[in-house]
């Protein structure tokens, strides 16, 4: 399947060269980029010492890839740049309004599971009722409170959906991969600042996977909470329904900063997901790498997703049962009708026609676009080799029961 343009090709086959030397240039990027978010918010980067550096380990990680490309170091510059903006505007929106964390983020709903398991249709199911909320791609690039002015936002939103135009044009098939737009419910993992997750959409990073892994998430999550409330502030209180892969490799820490969440984890054959997975990953290494080793990919996609369920399986064992839902892909996908009204049930949700209408509507999305190809052994994987890396884990999802109709 084609990914990256011949432009893009092109671009970084003629620019590249001119990033050279980049690992050198690390500390001054970050720099420049602290220097420029407190002028952009006139708050002071000191209070977040800590943040900056984990963000110059993340530059530092990038810079090392023996094929990073000219676009590539363009972009994660500028994610890094956004990042630290973001997080200092969030500071001084509390420092300046304290009564901002005095908003109640109760009983968040969080979808998680591995990736292409359904869970943007669950998302977006979840999100619909009128009493619930979800935040938009937007917000989650540049966090602002409910009552902010109608120019700043619609000046984000602007930009926002430029990034999206600009990704969009580099990568044709990414649309039918993973819709984007400016006003739609997105990823956490947009504001949630370290995970490989998203940052191995960039290259291998082996030396920040096993960063991550050593990991300890709770910061993370107090950071994202006080962006909730920021989103939250000056507006009609609603249930917030929350979607990203990455909270696999951190249940643990989601649940400490939201105790009361309902995680609602979306299963699905991990033979299926890989090839999928890995064809989403590619999309991303075509433009952030000059080349790429598809099973250089296909093992580091195999190793990141068995990681993610090891790591929520032991989690789920700590965690209360009343935490976490399972829902099967065959039964959210295949018999959506039937499954997500006492899936509504379960999360103490209404279920009417709006909800019902919404259904139909999701449903029947999926059939307006093409399809989205790919092959397992592009990426020199086989379903036998998945199986047993990912253990009784297949068996598991094979024998998931559907939702009772009653509770």
């Amino acid at each position: 399947m084609g990914h990256a343009t011949l432009t893009v090709k092109a671009v970084n086959a003629l620019l590249t060269p001119t990033v050279r030397g980049r690992r050198g240039r690390v500390d001054g990027e970050i720099a420049r980029m602290v220097a420029a978010a407190e002028a952009a918010t006139g708050a002071s980067a000191a209070p977040h010492r800590e943040y900056i550096e984990d963000c110059r380990f993340i530059l530092g990680c990038y810079a090392d890839e023996q094929e990073a490309s000219f676009l590539g170091w363009t972009a994660i510059r500028g994610d890094v740049q956004r990042r630290i903006t973001n997080r200092l505007k969030v500071a001084k929106l509390i420092a300046d309004r304290p009564r901002i964390e005095d908003e109640p983020i109760s009983a968040p709903i969080v979808v998680t599971g591995l990736p292409r398991t359904a869970t943007t249709l669950a998302h977006n199911l979840l999100a619909g009722p009128e009493g619930n909320r979800a935040p938009l791609f937007w917000e989650l690039f540049d966090t602002m409170p409910g009552d902010a002015d109608q120019a700043a936002r619609e000046a984000s939103i602007a930009a926002t959906q430029q990034w999206v135009a600009s990704m969009n044009k580099a990568v044709p098939v990414f649309p039918d991969i993973h819709l984007m737009d400016a006003l739609r419910p997105e990823e956490c993992v947009f504001l949630l600042p370290f995970h490989s997750f998203l940052w191995n959409m960039t290259g291998p990073l082996e030396r920040y996977r096993e960063w991550c892994a050593e990991r300890d998430y709770t910061e993370d999550y107090r950071y994202f909470k006080q962006a909730l409330q920021i989103l939250q502030f000056g507006q009609e209180r609603k249930r917030w329904v929350l979607k990203s892969p990455c909270h696999l490799w951190s249940l643990d820490a989601l649940v400490k900063v939201f105790p009361d969440a309902k995680v609602v984890w979306t299963h699905r054959d991990p033979v299926t997901v890989m090839g999928s997975y890995c064809s989403l990953v590619e999309v991303g290494w075509s433009v952030y790498q000059r080349r790429l080793d598809p099973e250089v990919l296909g093992e580091t996609c195999l190793s990141m997703l068995t990681e993610a369920i090891a790591s929520a399986r032991a989690s789920r064992l700590r965690l209360g049962s009343e935490n976490v839902v399972d829902v099967g892909y065959p039964h959210l996908a295949g018999d959506a009708r039937n499954q997500v009204p006492p899936l509504f049930h379960r999360l103490g949700l209404p279920w009417g026609p709006a909800e019902a209408e919404n259904l139909e509507y999701l449903l029947d999305l999926p059939t307006r676009r093409r399809k989205h190809e790919y092959t397992l052994s592009r990426y020199g994987l086989s379903q036998n080799e998945v199986e047993a890396a990912f253990g009784d884990y297949t068996s598991l999802v094979a024998n998931l029961p559907a939702l009772p109709k009653r509770y």
